[in-house]
């Protein structure tokens, strides 16, 4: 056999591995995809045609003004990036806001799924199978789900830094390089959770491999690859802090009060008071970041903790979550702000490790190895299905809620944190739109609307842009003050005309009802 033979058969079985590879991975990528697109369909079929989730409505707004940067700084300032794939979308479609929302939702979701996948596959070297398992159980947490539900420029931002996670370290050709640069860029103009991972995991791995002297050209390769994100970073930050003033024409006044407590990615605690975070005491916010914790991830961490293994950048990606999670008990005064959403991102690492442990646990058992005798089958699988059951009740939310009012929304203490409906139970939604078709077809130039932050986007997305509206919080006095300033002959306010026990606040005296649907209604204001 001839040398030229001998080279041409091996190249060829070098192709045919890479390519059986290549398959391998096409086939989990799509199996992945379509798992997660399904998975995450189920409650917007659940819902039909009503939005699920509070933030999917200012979606819709923003949509339907078809406005990605209002200012060239906002280029920089803002995280644009799911508004510049939706607004054109919606532009083209014309479809319904929240129809066209029902279907890119999933499709988010199962970009997320995948992520999952190639992250186990290209950055932890598992083959297929395993991987495929650890998607499998990501797409059915309690907590993933739960980012899926309504953040979906959080979901966006993750699903892209989960693939540019995968090439930190291994930059071995110019089209690999260009790949994660661009990757990068994506994650810092998908999502600021997104953009802080990445630039934290990047620099904070540069930083300890050079004090240990083991920094190499790839860790050269990957600061000069996110170079460009940081850049753009860190002019969106000076922006933030030296902003650019420039005037945008709105119908909205708002009372600023949601302001209190707040600065910048930092938050006071004892002193926050909105929705979701309002803690008399330090006990009580030591309670509802303990019961969150336990509710989404007891049912399996004990996997977790036994499935731990070495990756470098699952451990800085671990210990940020956590700070995210936890400082808010260390450092009540000053933490990162919305302590909650850091804790759902857990659920990345610790999918990985709890995976791990199904594997290591599984292995040793099947070679007869006692070591991890005291985990049976049973434990192990019961823990993976009680967390599926979990997610799967959570799936079920628009039917449990029109029905039988039991769910995840309906638990104390977590039910804050558990975005249900579009800010209204969904008996609701109808009454609201009619409210808003009443005010357009009443208000004139000379009157208001008074709407809490709980109908504000409804507002903004149903009522005509000639029409005032004053945004409040809390204090529907200062909202009154405010109309008053403006000399408006006639104050307009939308509200339950029962308690529902959703939101505490009661109809001030001095509104009169003046329009009723169902269980919404419209009053106005006598001086």
């Amino acid at each position: 056999m001839s040398f030229s033979h001998v080279r041409t058969t091996m190249s060829f079985e070098r192709a045919v591995m890479w390519f059986s590879s290549g398959m391998v991975d096409a086939k989990g990528l799509a199996l992945g995809f379509v798992l997660g697109f399904f998975i995450r369909l189920v409650p917007e079929l659940l819902a039909f045609t009503l939005p699920i989730g509070f933030d999917v409505v200012n979606y819709a707004v923003v949509m339907k003004n078809g406005v990605v940067w209002p200012h060239w700084s906002s280029f920089f300032t803002s995280t644009w990036l799911f508004y510049a794939l939706t607004v054109p979308l919606y532009g083209f479609s014309k479809v319904d806001p929240f129809l066209l929302l029902k279907i890119v939702s999933p499709l988010i979701y199962g970009l997320n799924v995948v992520g999952v996948y190639w992250f186990a596959r290209k950055m932890l070297n598992w083959n297929a199978k395993l991987s495929l398992v650890a998607a499998v159980f990501f797409a059915v947490q309690l907590a993933s789900l739960r980012i899926s539900w309504d953040l979906l420029r959080n979901t966006l931002g993750l699903g892209l830094l989960l693939f540019a996670l995968s090439y930190i370290g291994r930059l071995g050709s110019r089209k690999e390089f260009a790949f994660f640069a661009f990757l990068s860029l994506l994650t810092v103009f998908a999502h600021e959770y997104a953009a802080v991972t990445l630039l934290t995991i990047v620099l904070v791995l540069i930083v300890w491999r050079s004090f240990r002297k083991k920094a190499d050209r790839s860790d050269g390769l990957s600061f000069l690859g996110v170079l460009p994100a940081l850049t753009v970073f860190s002019a969106g930050m000076f922006l933030r802090f030296f902003p650019v003033k420039y005037v945008v024409q709105t119908n909205v006044i708002s009372t600023g009060e949601a302001s209190s407590g707040r600065f910048m990615f930092f938050a006071n605690y004892l002193a926050i008071n909105d929705l979701v975070f309002h803690y008399p005491t330090y006990w009580n916010l030591l309670v509802d970041v303990s019961l969150l914790f336990a509710f989404l991830y007891l049912s399996y961490l004990f996997l977790v903790w036994k499935g731990f293994f070495r990756s470098e950048i699952l451990s800085v990606w671990t210990g940020l979550l956590f700070f995210g999670s936890f400082g808010c008990l260390v450092f009540p005064f000053w933490a990162l702000d919305y302590w909650s959403r850091w804790m759902f991102m857990l659920v990345y690492p610790f999918t990985f490790y709890a995976t791990n442990s199904l594997h290591t646990i599984l292995k040793s058992s099947n070679n007869g190895n006692r070591r991890f005798e005291f985990f049976s089958n049973k434990t192990i699988f019961g823990a993976f299905g009680a967390t599926a059951l979990l997610g799967s009740f959570y799936l079920a939310t628009p039917v449990l809620m029109s029905t039988s009012n039991v769910g995840v929304f309906a638990l104390p203490s977590v039910s804050a944190h558990f975005s249900s409906a579009p800010t209204v139970p969904y008996q609701d939604v109808d009454g609201v739109v009619q409210a808003m078709d009443w005010l357009n077809a009443n208000m004139d130039g000379g009157s208001c609307v008074i709407l809490n932050h709980v109908f504000l986007p409804w507002g903004r997305l149903y009522l005509d842009k000639s029409h005032v509206m004053v945004h409040f919080w809390n204090d529907v006095d200062v909202a009154l003050s405010l109309a008053s300033d403006r000399d408006f002959s006639r104050v307009y306010l939308v509200w339950w005309n029962e308690d529902i026990g959703w939101y505490v606040f009661k109809v001030p005296d001095g509104f009169t009802e003046v329009f009723r649907a169902g269980r919404i209604s419209v009053f106005e204001y006598s001086r």
